[in-house]
């Protein structure tokens, strides 16, 4: 199966401040990498960097085998179609409602007429869950598991292949945290999406994640959690053996 994201010899620095140095991996279509690290670690750097908001020092990202370093504008604003993002906080426009805040992609990014549009958006807001009347709210109006739903269809607008999550489940209550983290998994498993995901979450990476990907010293290791729980560095073992990660893996 090929890669439909591949990153090789990655490197970011600012300055003299190296944070990455020579990363290699790969996200393979319909399955689910949480990624995580200690704080600066480069976590949301790397998202930005593969999502082309930032460009690296070295080495290349490849979306479904383009390096989209080498990409026009026009061919960017293509490859873009391919993934939608979901921000730590949400990030709605908090002068629109549910419903305006999905129709905006619609609206930027295709032709649709407007009642194929609210249909769609309608269609986006079942799909993660929320009632029928969450379309005419405001984000203020919403809970915050409701904001980051909201935030989700919004990110599945233009039937991505591709989900970047940052930190999905920060900010939620445990219920509400477990329900995501079924809702992703249902998104993931349903509309074959791939799902790469920042979290500090150790319950999403317990019951969710296919495989993950861990930043420290400057590199990337990726593994099952079986793999990571044997790894001897000093970081994982705190990490994963740590009393909260017990209490999490006996749960």
């Amino acid at each position: 199966m090929q890669p439909i994201i591949q990153v090789r010899g990655l490197v970011n620095r600012f300055g003299a401040h190296v944070v990455h140095d020579g990363l290699d991996f790969d996200v393979f279509p319909g399955e689910i990498v949480g990624i995580v690290g200690g704080n600066g670690t480069g976590k949301s750097v790397l998202l930005r960097t593969i999502i082309g908001l930032q460009r690296p020092a070295a080495g290349t990202v490849l979306i479904e085998g383009r390096d989209i370093a080498k990409l026009s504008p026009a061919e960017f604003q293509e490859v873009e179609k391919l993934w939608g993002v979901l921000f730590q906080k949400g990030a709605l426009f908090s002068n629109l409602t549910v419903t305006e805040n999905i129709a905006f992609q619609f609206r930027e990014r295709t032709a649709l007429s407007e009642s194929m549009i609210h249909d769609l958006a309608r269609m986006k807001i079942e799909l993660v869950g929320l009632p029928a009347d969450a379309g005419k709210k405001y984000p203020a109006q919403l809970s915050g598991g409701m904001v980051k739903r909201a935030a989700l269809a919004r990110a599945l607008a233009l039937d991505p292949k591709i989900l970047f999550l940052d930190e999905p489940t920060s900010g939620l209550d445990p219920i509400s945290a477990e329900g995501f983290d079924h809702l992703i998994r249902d998104i993931s498993t349903q509309l074959g999406v791939s799902v790469f995901m920042i979290t500090h979450d150790l319950d999403s990476l317990f019951n969710i994640c296919d495989r993950i990907a861990v930043l420290v010293d400057r590199k990337i290791r990726v593994g099952s959690l079986e793999d990571h729980m044997k790894d001897k560095h000093p970081w994982l073992q705190e990490y994963f053996h740590g009393e909260r990660a017990k209490s999490v893996a006996r749960g």
